[in-house]
C-alpha cells in the first residue's frame, strides 16, 4: 500500500508542544556494570543548542537542540518492551523500550510512475526515486513524480518554522540562502531551478526549504577489520531530529544518477536535494551528526558539502579535501568511510568541522571529542549516547554483522526523536534503512534492505 502524504495537524500540534523543552534521556545501566553514564545537562546556550557533558573525557558536548526538544514530547510513551533474557544488548546500558533491531522479509518492487528515465517505485512500505541526466532534468523529474508531496511537505517545513524559529523564518531562511549562495555549485542551484519549474513554485520558496536544515541544527559509526566478523566496512547513521512533525511521510530513498559525477543512494526526504545520509558506487559512505553555530551561513550549507562528497569523491582522501577545501558552515560532525581504503581493507575517520576549524580523527585515535578508542572503529555521539555506543561496540568486538550493527543502534543509542536509520555496507553497496512514524523510532520499526546494484541496473517491470 502507498503511504499517501497528508499535512498532519496533530503533529504540528505535538510539535507546538514539546517548545516547553524537556530534559535529555539517559540510559539505563546494566545491572553488572557500576557505570556512571547520567550526563550533566545545561541550559540552552547563545546558539539555542544544549550543552551535555559525558562522564569519561569531554566528549561532544554541542548536540541538536531540535533532536533534545523532541525527547520530553515522546517521554510518556516509553512503553515496557520484551528485551530477551539472554540477549546480548542486556550487557549494555539499555532503555525500557530497547528492543532487537528487525529486519523487513524482501518485498517486491512495484513501479508507481515514470517520468522520462526517471521513475518512482514501491518496497514494500517504502519507495525508491530514481533520478538521471542533467541536474536541471533531475531537479524537473524529481518535481514531477512528487509534485503534491513536495507542496505539502514545504507548506509543513514553513509552518513549523514559524512556531520553532524564534526570529522570523521566512526572513532568516532568505537570509541563510543569500549567505551561503556563493559557495552553492551552480549545479545545485539549476536542479533547484528544474524542481521550481516542475512543481509550480517560486524558485526561491523551493530554496528556502532546502537551507531548512541550516536553521535547526545523532549518532554515527564505522567499523571494520578487526571490528567485525568477516572484516567488511559497516558504517551506521542515526539521525535523531524532529520526529514529531511528521516528516516520515516525505520519507524516501533516492537513487541520483548525475551526468559527470558517481552516482550514489540519499536516504533523503521528498523535494530536498542535498544529503545528511548517504552512500556512492565509489564505495564511499557518509552521515552527519549536528552542532552548535547557528546563523553562521557564510559557506557551502552541510547538506550540500555531503552531496558533494558523494558525487565527488572517488575515495575517503576526496571526501576529506571536499570538506576541508569548501568555506563550512555552522558547527557540524561527520563520519566519512570508504571500504576501498587500506588496499580494501576499509578505513573511516571522524570529522570536527566549524567555519573556522576541521579535524580529521582517525581510528583507534584518541581525541577529546572521541575519548574511548576502539581498534578499527571510529565512533559519534554526545554524552550518555556515546558511551553506551562504546559498551555496545566493546562487547561485541570481532562479531559484528549487519544484524549486530542494527542491534547497536537501538534506544540508548537512538534518542526517542529518532527519525532515520541507515547502515551501509559500502564494499557490496547494499544498505539497510528503517523510518520512524509517529507511534515509533526508526530503531524500533523494521528496516529494510536494498541493493543499490540491483536499485541502478534492474528496473521494476511496468
Amino acid at each position: 500500500m502507498v503511504r499517501k502524504p497528508i499535512f498532519n495537524a496533530l503533529a504540528l500540534t505535538l510539535f507546538v508542544f514539546v517548545l516547553c523543552g524537556c530534559n535529555p534521556e539517559t540510559p539505563t545501566p546494566p545491572a553488572d556494570k557500576n557505570v556512571a553514564l547520567a550526563a550533566a545537562n545545561e541550559p540552552p546556550n547563545a546558539q539555542g543548542t544544549t550543552a551535555q557533558k559525558p562522564p569519561s573525557g569531554e566528549g561532544i558536548t554541542e548536540i541538536s537542540a531540535a533532536a533534545q526538544r523532541s525527547e520530553g514530547l515522546f517521554a510518556a510513551e516509553e512503553a515496557e518492551r520484551t528485551l530477551p533474557a539472554d540477549h546480548w544488548l542486556r550487557q549494555t546500558p539499555i532503555q525500557k523500550d530497547t528492543v532487537p533491531a528487525t529486519i523487513a522479509p524482501p518485498e517486491p518492487r512495484v513501479l508507481l510512475k515514470q517520468h522520462g528515465p526517471a521513475y518512482l517505485e514501491q518496497i514494500g512500505e517504502t519507495r525508491v526515486l530514481h533520478l538521471k541526466g542533467s541536474y536541471y532534468d533531475m531537479g524537473y523529474q524529481h518535481g514531477a513524480l512528487l509534485k503534491e508531496e513536495i507542496r505539502l511537505g514545504a507548506t509543513l517545513i514553513r509552518t513549523v518554522g514559524r512556531v520553532a524559529w524564534k526570529k522570523d523564518f521566512v526572513k532568516s531562511s532568505r537570509e541563510a540562502w543569500e549567505r551561503s549562495s556563493a559557495h552553492i555549485p551552480q549545479k545545485y542551484k539549476e536542479e533547484l531551478e528544474g524542481m521550481a519549474e516542475a512543481l509550480g513554485m517560486p524558485v526561491e520558496e523551493v530554496q528556502e526549504f532546502n537551507i531548512f536544515p541550516e536553521l535547526f541544527h545523532c549518532s554515527g559509526f564505522a567499523f571494520w577489520g578487526n571490528a567485525t566478523a568477516d572484516g567488511a566496512l559497516l558504517h551506521g547513521r542515526v539521525l535523531d531530529y524532529m520526529r514529531e512533525i511528521g516528516m516520515d511521510q516525505w520519507a524516501i530513498i533516492i537513487v541520483q544518477e548525475p551526468e559527470n559525477a558517481h552516482a550514489f543512494v540519499n536516504v533523503g526526504y521528498a523535494g530536498l536535494i542535498g544529503s545528511v545520509t548517504g552512500m556512492n558506487v565509489q564505495h564511499v559512505a557518509l552521515g552527519e551528526m549536528g552542532g552548535g553555530g547557528a546563523e553562521k551561513w557564510d559557506g557551502m550549507p552541510m547538506t550540500f558539502l555531503m552531496r558533494e562528497c558523494l558525487e565527488m569523491g572517488t575515495t575517503l582522501e576526496d571526501a576529506c579535501r571536499i570538506m576541508r577545501e569548501n568555506p563550512r558552515t555552522c558547527e557540524y560532525y561527520y563520519v566519512i568511510s570508504d571500504a576501498k581504503a587500506q588496499g580494501g581493507r576499509g578505513d573511516a575517520v571522524g570529522v570536527a568541522s566549524t567555519p573556522d576549524d576541521i579535524q580529521f580523527i582517525g581510528p583507534n585515535e584518541f581525541h577529546k571529542l572521541l575519548p574511548r578508542p576502539v581498534e578499527d572503529a571510529v565512533l559519534l555521539s554526545a554524552g550518555g549516547r556515546y558511551q553506551c555506543l562504546a559498551d555496545r561496540v566493546e562487547a561485541m568486538h570481532g562479531k559484528i554483522t549487519p544484524q549486530i550493527a542494527l542491534d547497536i543502534m537501538a534506544r540508548g543509542v537512538s534518542m526517542r526523536s529518532n527519525l532515520h536509520n541507515a547502515l551501509f555496507k559500502p564494499a557490496t553497496l547494499e544498505l539497510w534503512v528503517a523510518n520512524s512514524t509517529l507511534l515509533a523510532p526508526s530503531c524500533n520499526r523494521p528496516y529494510v534492505h536494498y541493493d543499490l546494484n540491483v536499485l541502478l541496473n534492474e528496473q521494476p517491470a511496468s
